[in-house]
C-alpha cells in the first residue's frame, strides 16, 4: 500500500519547513509538489519529492492545459491527476502551512477510508413499538467512505468577514468527528484531505484565481459538487480526524478582495440541484 500527498506551493520556505517537519512520517510516501509558478524556482532535496509546475501542466495536457486554474491552491488538481497515475491506495492533500499534530497520520487517514459507515434505512411512521414491516435486525445501510476531511487545530479556516469579527470578538472553533448526513453538505476545505484514488474525477477544484472571477471558493464547491455525487453513488463522506496544526493566517484584507464576488454564488451554490 503506498499513499501519495499532494502540495501545492509558492513559498520556498514553507514548502521546506513543510517537508522537513512531516519527514518522519511521509518517509515511506511519494510527495508530489506543485509549484504555483511557470517553472520551479527552486529546488527540493529529498529523494521521494516529486516537483512539478505549470510546465509541466502544459507538456501533460497541452491544449487542454487550461482546466488547471493558475495563482490559486486549486492549481492542486494536477496533483492529483499525477497521483492517479500512479495507482497508489490513497491520496492526501494538505497545504503547506500544514503541520503534524497526531501520529500516524496517513494511517488514520487509510483507515478511514477502508471503514463502511452507517446510514439508517428505515423510520418508523409513528412513536413508541415499531409496526409491521420494519426489520427486526436489518435497520442500516453501509456506505464505503470515499473521502475523509481531516481537521486542524491553531488558525481556523475563516472566511475574510469571519476572520475580521473574530479581531474584535474572539470566536472559538472545536472540531468533531462526523459522518455527513446524506442530503447534507459540508464547507470542505482542501487543508487536510484524503481520497481514494478513484474519486479524482469528481475532485476538480473549480477554475478560480488569475484568470477567473471568483477565488478561494474551488474547494468549498468541489466539496457540494463531490457529496452530490457521493448521496447519489451511495458513497459516504467523513469528517474530523486526524487533526493537524494550521500554523499561518492569510492576509485578510487580500482574502477579502478574492471572496467578495462569490460570497452571493455561494448563498445559492448548494441548490442548483433543488427539484
Amino acid at each position: 500500500m503506498s499513499a501519495i500527498i499532494v502540495v501545492p506551493t509558492i513559498r520556498h520556505e514553507s514548502i521546506k519547513s513543510f517537508i522537513s517537519a512531516w519527514k518522519d512520517q511521509f518517509a515511506p510516501e511519494l510527495i508530489f509538489v506543485v509549484e504555483d509558478n511557470p517553472e520551479p524556482t527552486f529546488d527540493i532535496d529529498a529523494p521521494n519529492v516529486r516537483h512539478f509546475s505549470w510546465r509541466d501542466i502544459e507538456t501533460d495536457l497541452g491544449k487542454k492545459a487550461w482546466i488547471i486554474p493558475r495563482r490559486t491552491d486549486c492549481v492542486r488538481s494536477y496533483g492529483y491527476y499525477r497521483a492517479w497515475l500512479e495507482k497508489p491506495d490513497v491520496i492526501i492533500t494538505l497545504a503547506d502551512d500544514c503541520y503534524p499534530l497526531e501520529e500516524d497520520f496517513v494511517t488514520r487517514h487509510r483507515a478511514a477510508l477502508g471503514e463502511r459507515q452507517p446510514d439508517h434505512a428505515w423510520v418508523s411512521t409513528g412513536r413508541g413499538v415499531l409496526p409491521r414491516g420494519v426489520p427486526y435486525f436489518n435497520h442500516e445501510r453501509r456506505w464505503p467512505v470515499a473521502l475523509n476531511h481531516g481537521l486542524w487545530k491553531g488558525i481556523p479556516d475563516f472566511d475574510a468577514v469571519t476572520q475580521l469579527a473574530s479581531e474584535r470578538t474572539r470566536l472559538e472553533f472545536e472540531p468533531i468527528q462526523q459522518i455527513i448526513p446524506v442530503g447534507k453538505y459540508f464547507p470542505m476545505c482542501g487543508m487536510n484531505v484524503a481520497f481514494r484514488p478513484e474519486a479524482v474525477p469528481a475532485l476538480y477544484f473549480l477554475l478560480m484565481g488569475r484568470d477567473y472571477e471568483y477565488d478561494r471558493f474551488g474547494d468549498i464547491w468541489c466539496g457540494v459538487i463531490f457529496k452530490k455525487i457521493c448521496d447519489h453513488l451511495g458513497y459516504a463522506v467523513a469528517s474530523g480526524s486526524p487533526i493537524i496544526a494550521h500554523q499561518r493566517a492569510s492576509n485578510v484584507w487580500a482574502n477579502l478582495a478574492k471572496e467578495s464576488p462569490g460570497l452571493p454564488v455561494n448563498e445559492r451554490f448548494g441548490w442548483l440541484w433543488t427539484r
